[in-house]
């Protein structure tokens, strides 16, 4: 979805009032891929704090508490920095005075009852501080490195602390906390066979940057390719993404293929392409952004042609903090197309109105609170402003 509103993928399939709407930035808060979104996401972080709940009653010496309760608070971390990234913050962007959050729940529902009850939303900087928490504490209990897996599962399947040292520089490059974001992607160890890999399409295992991946097999599926290739084929590649490759980009045969696909989900038959959450493309960004923002332009130019010179382009011939930036985002937005980022980037630099500049309601920059939260909960949950 968020693709589907950056533009970067183009809706040309059937569901016209669902999808298609989403690609528009028209989007009512009636729409069911919205409202199924959000209860995704609760359902996730109820889980999470279901194990959390009961992990703790568990004293077997043998049970590897900490490190299992790490795991499942680095997913919440990331579903409540979702939750934020689509309908919290504010029309600039996010970190800024008076950001609206979300209801955040921290503990399991179990019954129906007290535990059912509505909540209202929070505020974005108590949603913050319950990420922050929750990746701090995966941090201090996640090994570095993943042991004793079988042959058949590659190691970025697991949550590890480099995951949630990248998550965590995510979060604040989001908030616009320059400097903390520094601190913690240059946390992530070094990935020294970068420089000299080249841009990865999805395998049966593994993308070759990734930290953290979600896997699939052929009995636990994903419907990323069966929605771009084969069966719905609702999606196509966004109508600017091509040109907006520089030249010589290895990427564009990977991001626009023949027949106008993504190389990166193909696998429609067996449906196990890996979903990327975190790579080390990113840590690298991250670096050279925040770098840049806080005055080091040098490590920002460095750190920016590792990614351009692994794609096939020249370094970059920016020399200003503002071109700097502006080169970064272009090369995150070629990197992580359709692995749903470039949205996220252009609410946290305020330039969504820039880039999309037929989007003149800026009230959208929010997707609207579903319907059905706000009804059932006669507005206990508030919809976002204007919708």
């Amino acid at each position: 979805m968020v693709d589907l509103i950056s533009n970067d993928i183009r809706f040309v399939g059937t569901l016209t009032t669902t999808y298609g709407v989403i690609n528009q930035n028209l989007a009512a808060a009636d729409n069911i891929q919205i409202g199924n979104t959000w209860n995704a996401i609760y359902v996730g972080i109820n889980r999470a704090n279901y194990l959390l709940q009961q992990s703790d009653r568990i004293s077997d010496p043998a049970f590897p508490k900490a490190s299992t309760q790490a795991q499942a608070r680095t997913l919440r971390a990331l579903h409540y920095m979702n939750l934020l990234a689509l309908w919290g913050g504010t029309t600039q962007g996010y970190g800024y005075t008076g950001g609206l959050g979300v209801p955040l729940r921290l503990t399991p529902t179990t019954a129906i009852g007290p535990e059912t009850a509505a909540i209202p939303r929070s505020s974005e900087a108590d949603v913050a501080a319950a990420i922050r928490a929750d990746l701090d504490f995966a941090i201090a209990n996640l090994p570095t490195t993943t042991t004793a897996l079988p042959a058949s599962v590659a190691a970025a399947n697991v949550i590890t602390r480099n995951a949630a040292l990248a998550l965590r520089a995510r979060f604040e490059l989001r908030m616009r906390q320059y400097a903390d974001a520094l601190s913690f992607a240059r946390m992530v160890p070094v990935l020294t066979t970068y420089a000299t890999s080249t841009p990865g399409v999805s395998s049966p295992t593994s993308v070759n940057d990734a930290i953290w991946q979600l896997y699939f097999s052929t009995t636990d599926q994903n419907q990323y390719a069966f929605y771009w290739f084969s069966g719905r084929n609702e999606f196509d590649p966004g109508l600017s993404i091509a040109a907006a490759h520089p030249t010589g980009d290895r990427r564009l045969a990977i991001n626009v293929a023949t027949g106008g696909q993504t190389l990166k989900y193909t696998r429609s038959a067996t449906r196990d392409d890996p979903f990327p959450v975190v790579r080390y493309s990113e840590v690298v960004l991250t670096i050279a952004e925040a770098a840049a923002q806080t005055g080091d332009l040098a490590t920002a130019i460095t750190q920016l042609n590792l990614v351009r010179t692994r794609n096939g382009l020249a370094a970059t011939t920016a020399t200003t903090a503002s071109a700097i930036i502006a080169d970064i985002i272009l090369q995150r937005r070629l990197e992580f197309a359709y692995e749903g980022m470039y949205w996220f980037d252009l609410r946290r630099t305020n330039t969504v109105q820039t880039a999309l500049p037929t989007y003149t309601q800026t009230f959208r920059n929010l997707f609207p609170i579903p319907f059905r939260e706000v009804n059932t909960t006669s507005g206990t949950i508030a919809q976002n402003p204007l919708y």
